[in-house]
This record gives C-alpha cells, sequence and structure tokens, in this order.
C-alpha cells in the first residue's frame, strides 16, 4: 500500500539515535493537525510524548514535507493534506465511542476499508493494538448492513444490540469495512490500540 509504505519511510531508522517515535506517532500528528494550527505542547500532551521527541518528530516530518510552523504551531503542507487525503481513503477515525455492552467505558475505534475479509488476519491485528500499548482489540466487519465477528460469523446485535447502534451511527460504514475497538487501561492507549491495529489491517489492502 503506498501511502502506508510511504509513512513508514519517515520512521525508518538513519544514522544516529533511534527515534522515540513510530508509524503511529506520525499518524496521530497528521490526523491531530486535519483541522488546524496545533501548538507544540499541546501535540506533546495529545500525542503523549515527550517535547524532545516531539520535536524530532515535528523536525521529521517538516524535512519530509510533510508540515510546517510558525509562531502558532505546526501545520500541514499542502503535499501533507494530500498524503491525510490519501490515508482517508482507506481510514476514518479514531473516533471516542461511549460503549456499555462490549466493554463499559469511553473507547476509541478506527474504521478500515479495503480489505478483502478472506485476507484479514486478525490475530495479527489484535496482536498489534497490544505492542501499541493496549489492552487488545475487538474486531468487527460490516456484512450485508449488519456487523459480525469475523472469526465466527456471529452478529454483535445478537448480544450487544445498543453497541452496535452505536457504532453504526459512529461510522456509517459500507459492505465489508472493518471497524476496530481499541482497549486500553486509558482512552490514549484505547486511541493507540486502535490505529495501532488500523494501520496493521491496511498492510492486507489490495
Amino acid at each position: 500500500m503506498q501511502i502506508l509504505n510511504y509513512l513508514k519511510s519517515i520512521v525508518e531508522r538513519l544514522p544516529g539515535p533511534l527515534p522515540n517515535f513510530n508509524l503511529i506517532h506520525v499518524v496521530l500528528m497528521l490526523i491531530l493537525l486535519e483541522n488546524g494550527v496545533v501548538g507544540r505542547k499541546r501535540l506533546s500532551s495529545l500525542i503523549n510524548l515527550g517535547e524532545g521527541s516531539v520535536r524530532s518528530l515535528i523536525r521529521r516530518l517538516r524535512e519530509a514535507g510533510l508540515i510546517d510552523t510558525s509562531k502558532e504551531g505546526c501545520y500541514l503542507t499542502p503535499k501533507g493534506r494530500e498524503k491525510v487525503k490519501d490515508l482517508r481513503r482507506f481510514l476514518k477515525g479514531p473516533i471516542e465511542i461511549e460503549l456499555s455492552e462490549l466493554v463499559q467505558d469511553k473507547v476509541y475505534a478506527s474504521l478500515v476499508r479495503g480489505v478483502p475479509l478472506k485476507k484479514l488476519r486478525v490475530l495479527e491485528v489484535r496482536d498489534e493494538a497490544v505492542r501499541a500499548g493496549g489492552k487488545g482489540a475487538i474486531i468487527l466487519v460490516c456484512l450485508q448492513g449488519k456487523l459480525i465477528f469475523p472469526e465466527t460469523s456471529e452478529l454483535l446485535a445478537r448480544y450487544h444490540p445498543r453497541d452496535e447502534l452505536r457504532i453504526m451511527e459512529a461510522f456509517k460504514p459500507s459492505e465489508g469495512d472493518i471497524i476496530i475497538v481499541g482497549l486500553g487501561s486509558s482512552p490514549h492507549t484505547s486511541k493507540l490500540s486502535a490505529i495501532g491495529a488500523a494501520l496493521k489491517a491496511l498492510e492486507f489492502v489490495e
């Protein structure tokens, strides 16, 4: 997948110390800048990276021509907006959703498009959510207007009808879309797991 490979190249190891940020932080920063200028301290808080690491990430993204800075903060360049647009063709979210049945908490979830169900490796996607810092992920697929668990083909609505309604309202998924609910010990780790698992799922896009 071209956009994913491009973003991965930004965090490939260069001469010198290994950076403290990874692909998830790159994507999260670009998403945060979608709606306008954000200050460095605010980015540090939202991404949960130290200011030194955020400065390094900003420098790397500036070198790639994706962002620029002003007195007010960081913002996307035209190239950056184009890359985010490319990513958004396949990725929606992460969106905060309050669930009451699958889990009783506010969690973050992402939607991934373009992955054939026969190629989706649910265990690998779930493992990536853990590697991202979360506790795991709940994977759902939209088929015939319903959300199902791909491993068992059981309907989410059979057990958790209210949560299905909330997820459907939040994402309005199309046929074959994959929804990943990130599980974590905090909203931040839920968001990291939702993004990390989604990026793993994007590797299976045809």
